[in-house]
């Protein structure tokens, strides 16, 4: 009897900390949801400042943006109202509203100002915003900046009624967060830290990138009308994008556009120079040669997604489709690669830390942004391009790690045709990897003519270098076929907003570059998500095609590990040839950027072609620096470093987070049901 009392006693015990975070999850969100008014209006709203404004409505129009109502005598705390768009088929956005209060003495007070962003549609919304006069206001105006169209506001109420506020989603959120940091801090945590595997940490840290990349897929997805494109094309192959244009080529058995240009762009002597097109009708940022537009895209999004969807559905895939299959390939590729680097070393790391270490590298490698990218085709060929440089990382630390010469050999042929794909979707972006496998070619050679290893060394790198040299021998094909010279892959041919075929290398270039794609910050902002690109041009670039809001890539902490590299330098431990490697690989970064910048300019897509890379780099610097220090430093101090990894991955997320729900700059409109949702999940003071 009194065993099972025990027994009883026990099952209570275990479920005490459940109970215990439910009621602090409970209360939190209690207070997350009712924030606002807690802390601002209780106590100061009186039954009798309750201002409902009657029948009044106000129709705005872009000739008129604000309106003005008076509110004499009243302590104002908020403002509730309805708005909806006078076109009952106009889409949902996300528009700014300014509201300005007037005091006793009618002047507007700055302090008193608020901007806040809300969604409008045809379909009536409701929103609440929190004001504060510093004494009785007199009066608000209403003011819609960003306004296109008509609007109609109406049912507005001054200082309305408080209504009690739960969100189930962040109530579940904070649970979930409050029981993982319990189970970690307690003995099982621990003991499950100490035994996972790297199988398990692989499998755990690919399931959180691909729930992110899935998250920015509906995300993305949420702006577009309809799920896939017929084809045959329903209209004019002038109206779609470089990908489905060419794709419509290959089908009718062409190279070409099937799209006839005008008669006066024909007639132009020199259609490549801006000036010579205005006011003439063209297809914008497509190679034009000799009477005919191309595409200067890769071919291998055409290859790998919208072949093998047409063959499934008969129609083409929507931009943000084929930008989830490769978000996907990333999600997957990136976290194992660097798993696979922290299996192939085999140093004193613990599975887990190499999991949080994945964890970071992606949400560094812009993989997330990308797939916010305005106009989606040119943030195809750089999604595409991080997802075989990821796969391509991935397949031969597979191969070096493994131990039969058949599975070697199987994973380096896999390796070079990620590389081929690749090359295939976005040069630029397999740059480092080539300047690093490049490397690393000529160091197992020599490592290969001391061991007396020839046979197995030839046979691995025939089947790596056998894809890539009929990748780039198509390639050379394909150009000669369509611009007669193998070595013109189009871009001297753009009609787009410079003469391409004057862009030039030069020493001038250096400093920008680095500035641009390494140092450059974000600026912050008061408006969720608190962050946003910078403009900052340092001087007259002259030739630089694109000067535009960005970002360089230390303005995600978790890249800030590429300092760490003296300490690889400095070590015993690494070898010789590692440090070669190292070099060469933070070398490539350079390298990249400046051509980069020489050949393009500042765009954040450019800063993709080194934010994958530099990602993987960083990953690995951390895991050998950790192993460095287990072996010269105290455990304290080791113990130490691993909380400033966690801080850096957890500070990273967070940057890179918001750096995706961003809605300024070159980045594609979402439902703006998603930012409204986001905004009041995080924003529970506002």
């Amino acid at each position: 009897m009194r065993r099972a009392r025990m027994k009883t006693a026990n099952k209570i015990k275990n479920f005490v900390p459940v109970i215990i975070i439910l009621a602090v999850s409970l209360a939190a969100e209690i207070i997350f949801s009712n924030f606002v008014y807690l802390a601002f209006v209780a106590g100061k709203n009186d039954v009798s400042d309750y201002r409902p404004l009657g029948s009044s409505s106000f129709s705005l129009s872009e000739e008129n943006k604000s309106f003005d109502f008076q509110c004499t005598g009243l302590k104002l705390n908020s403002i509730s109202f309805t708005v909806k768009t006078a076109d009952e088929n106009a889409l949902d956005e996300l528009t700014t509203v300014n509201f300005y209060v007037f005091d006793e003495n009618s002047t507007k007070s700055a302090a008193n100002a608020r901007s806040e962003r809300i969604a409008v549609g045809a379909s009536p919304r409701r929103a609440t915003v929190y004001l504060n006069s510093l004494g009785s206001a007199s009066g608000i105006i209403m003011d819609f900046p960003e306004l296109e169209g008509e609007i109609t506001v109406y049912d507005i109420v001054i200082n309305p009624t408080y209504q009690f506020s739960f969100d189930i989603v962040r109530f579940a959120a904070v649970f979930v967060l409050l029981a993982v940091i319990y189970i970690l801090k307690s003995g099982t945590g621990k003991q499950l830290c100490r035994e996972i595997t790297y199988n398990q940490a692989a499998l755990l840290s690919c399931a959180l990138t691909c729930m992110a990349a899935m998250l920015f897929w509906a995300l993305c997805s949420s702006s577009e009308t309809g799920s896939r494109i017929a084809y045959p094309l329903q209209i004019g192959a002038e109206h779609y994008q470089p990908y489905i244009q060419q794709f419509d080529a290959f089908m009718k058995g062409q190279l070409h556009f099937d799209v006839q240009p005008t008669a006066e762009l024909l007639a132009l002597e020199n259609p490549y120079a801006p000036s010579e097109r205005d006011g003439i009708y063209y297809l914008f940022d497509r190679a034009f040669f000799e009477g005919k537009y191309y595409s200067y895209f890769g071919i291998a999004p055409i290859l790998v997604v919208y072949y093998p969807f047409y063959l499934l559905t008969s129609s083409l895939p929507m931009d943000s489709t084929v930008m989830g299959v490769f978000a996907l390939i990333t999600a997957v590729f990136l976290p194992l690669a660097v798993i696979e680097w922290a299996k192939l070393r085999k140093a004193d790391i613990r599975p887990w830390f190499a999991g949080i270490c994945a964890i970071g590298a992606y949400f560094a490698s812009m993989a997330l942004l990308i797939q916010r990218g305005r106009t989606p085709f040119y943030y195809i060929a750089s999604a595409a391009g991080i997802a075989f440089v990821s796969a391509f990382a991935f397949w031969v630390l597979k191969a070096l790690g493994s131990k039969k010469l058949f599975a070697r050999i199987a994973c380096m042929a896999l390796a070079g045709v990620s590389f081929a794909l690749g090359f295939l979707s976005r040069i630029n972006s397999v740059l480092p990897a080539a300047l690093i496998i490049a490397a690393f070619v000529i160091i197992y050679l020599i490592e290969s003519i001391k061991a007396k290893k020839f046979g197995a060394f030839f046979a691995e790198m025939a089947a790596l270098a056998l894809p890539v040299a009929g990748a780039i021998g198509f390639s050379l094909y394909y150009n000669y076929i369509r611009f007669g010279d193998i070595f013109q892959f189009g871009t001297d041919y753009q009609l787009t907003v410079a003469n391409a075929s004057l862009y030039e290398t030069g020493a001038g270039g250096i400093f920008p570059s680095l500035f641009h794609y390494f140092l450059q910050p974000f600026e912050f902002s008061a408006q969720f998500p608190f962050i946003t690109f910078s403009y900052l041009p340092l001087s007259d670039y002259g030739k630089a095609v694109y000067i535009d809001s960005s970002f360089g890539i230390f303005a995600l902490p978790f890249m800030l590990s590429l300092l760490l590299a003296p300490i690889l330098y400095k070590s015993k431990k690494i070898s010789k040839n590692g440090k070669i490697l190292l070099s060469v690989s933070l070398l490539s970064l350079v390298v990249t950027a400046f051509l980069d910048f020489c050949l393009g300019g500042v765009i954040f897509r450019y800063t993709a072609d080194i934010s994958l890379p530099a990602a993987l780099i960083s990953a690995v610097i951390l895991l050998e620096a950790v192993s460095i220090w287990q072996k010269e430093c105290s455990a304290n101090a080791v113990k130490l470093a691993k909380k400033c990894v966690l801080a850096l991955v957890g500070v990273t997320i967070c940057i890179s987070l918001s750096a995706s729900f961003m809605i300024n700059g070159n980045l594609t409109a979402y439902s703006p049901d998603f930012y409204v949702a986001a905004r009041d999940f995080f924003v529970f003071w506002s």
